[in-house]
């Protein structure tokens, strides 16, 4: 029964693992192509990565963090401490 179920869920692991790595060669290939080289690659992810909503900064302007959490949470799909760690991360910087 245990398994059973482990060998599944680690077969799925694998193909999502491939997934990812099919989707990161794609990334590499389109910035070539667009002339990015992987240093800028690398930088327009951790844009995107550290990106915060307008929402939410005005949230946390308003001192209104736990609806900022929500919103982040809403806009990219983060988990609860990634989100928190986020907002926290944001009002340290302003």
């Amino acid at each position: 029964m245990f398994g059973r179920r482990s060998e599944q869920d680690q077969k799925q692991i694998r193909a999502l693992q491939a997934q990812v790595r099919d989707l990161e060669s794609l990334v590499l290939e389109l910035g070539e192509r667009a002339g990015l080289d992987r240093i800028e690659l690398a930088r327009l992810r951790e844009d995107r990565v550290g990106r915060i909503p307008a929402e939410c900064k005005r949230l946390v302007a308003d001192g209104k963090y736990i609806e900022a959490i929500k919103v982040y949470r809403e806009h990219t799909g983060a988990g609860l401490k990634d989100a928190k760690d986020a907002i926290d991360a944001y009002h340290d910087q302003i």
